[in-house]
């Protein structure tokens, strides 16, 4: 093997590890002509040489700082969506990185943006364009079926057009046996207004000025609270806890509640709220949002192990066909806990992926999503996901694969337990492989 093969691999193992955001803050992924000197104890000039060399041929890609960086330049299109030259500046790196984030924030990369939230996120737009400083809002949903979430999102969708105006948080449930700390959290207090009111403190409302109030769990508010928020949506003023002055507030008011729109204390706000929104739940959002939320999930644990992730299509028909009261939050704890448990028996198989199956849910799981219905949901691919993206493979050329290699392993005569791993070690390497080759050409290492 000759020295530019040499170094040409050491970098194609390097940047198998390479992720733009890891390697912004560690230069991980990465490789420093003095790291290829060392390594293959070759003088320093001539590993730049060929290096250089490389760049020229379009193998790698040159990352102009200090030190200088290399990176298999198939690895580092993934990332830059095929924006590469021979050189980058670092600060190249860091502005994609920025840009991206920017475009991540937008309510188009929601699941269902053109679907089941399209007349919700329409709403949503006007409400936070709408000037000065946005129309109140009042979001209902079922729990955990993104409330706080699409908040946010209202919220970074009015930096994306100028505003400037912080997002303030108030969950109401957390102060709904002590209506003072809430009313001092929520508007303030002068020094006096009660027992340990030392100081002045200014509240949530002032903080939020020019920018976006959220209430959620509003209609835990207690009554107090509820009759000086009314009252500072009526007259855009409120008064902190035990002064008579009154302070203008220049905000948009974002609550979330999980009550009927029925209900006492939303017929009051929905008198003063000009913009209402309702989420769906899970069962409300139609299959292929189900099914691309159950990806999403996925995909963000394969992110936080930094691992890539095989599930079989029986968990993702029983994921599909399950009840979830706790919708979108209750099915991210169960595939968390799915995930977990994967994750642990890796340990004892070494293996470079999880392998999501039937036995990783509990029996009372199993139960409640196998039963006789007809129209139980069926999905066959099986899913392989990893940090950055995912495939479909089909199930039925997956067993026929197992079949041809069971047959053939019977007519070797081998049987029994023996029989029973190789076919457990055929199963995990033809895995590996279809990930292995599925990835790199994406430049995509494993």
């Amino acid at each position: 093997m000759t020295n530019k093969e040499k170094i040409y691999n050491i970098i194609l193992e390097k940047s198998r590890e390479f992720n733009l955001q890891d390697f912004l803050i560690s230069r991980k992924g990465g490789v420093t002509t003095e790291e290829v000197a060392q390594l293959l104890k070759i003088a320093r000039p001539n590993v730049s040489f060929i290096l250089n060399r490389l760049v020229k041929e379009g193998k790698i890609v040159k990352i102009i700082s200090k030190p200088v960086y290399y990176i298999e330049k198939n690895r580092l299109a993934y990332f830059l969506e095929e924006n590469v030259k021979e050189e980058m500046l670092l600060k190249d790196l860091i502005d994609f990185l920025h840009l991206k984030e920017e475009k991540e924030c937008t309510f188009e990369n929601i699941i269902g943006h053109d679907g089941s939230l399209k007349g919700q996120i329409e709403q949503a737009k006007a409400a936070v364009l709408y000037p000065p400083y946005g129309l109140h809002t009042l979001i209902i949903g079922p729990p955990g079926s993104g409330k706080s979430f699409f908040a946010e999102m209202m919220h970074k969708f009015s930096l994306q057009n100028g505003r400037e105006g912080p997002f303030e948080v108030l969950n109401c449930a957390d102060y709904y046996n002590n209506p003072q700390l809430l009313m001092s959290h929520l508007f303030g207090h002068v020094k006096g207004a009660y027992t340990g009111a030392d100081t002045d403190k200014i509240g949530l409302v002032e903080k939020a000025d020019k920018g976006i109030l959220f209430l959620d769990e509003v209609h835990r508010l207690p009554p107090e609270g509820q009759e000086m928020l009314f009252y500072l949506i009526d007259k855009g003023v409120y008064r902190r806890l035990g002064d008579t002055a009154e302070r203008k507030a220049n905000l948009m008011i974002i609550a979330a509640t999980t009550e009927k729109p029925d209900s006492f204390l939303l017929k009051t706000f929905m008198r003063r709220i000009p913009v209402i929104i309702q989420l769906p739940s899970f069962e409300e959002r139609p299959l292929n949002e189900k099914i691309e939320i159950i990806i999403y999930l996925f995909k963000e644990e394969a992110k936080r192990l930094n691992l890539n992730i095989v599930v079989h299509p029986e968990v993702i028909s029983l994921l599909l066909s399950l009840q979830y009261e706790g919708n979108i939050g209750e099915l991210k704890s169960l595939l968390q806990l799915i995930c977990s448990k994967a994750f642990l028996m890796n340990y004892v198989a070494k293996r470079n992926f999880l392998k999501i199956d039937l036995t990783l849910l509990n029996r009372s799981y199993l139960g409640l999503g196998w039963d006789d219905r007809s129209d139980r949901l069926v999905f066959d691919k099986f899913l392989i996901i990893s940090p950055e993206k995912e495939k479909k493979i089909d199930k039925y050329d997956f067993y026929e694969f197992i079949a041809m290699k069971y047959h053939e392993l019977k007519e070797k005569g081998i049987k029994g337990m023996l029989l029973k791993k190789e076919i457990i070690d055929y199963i995990n390497n033809f895995l590996e492989s279809i990930l292995e080759d599925n990835f790199r050409k994406n430049g995509n290492h494993l």
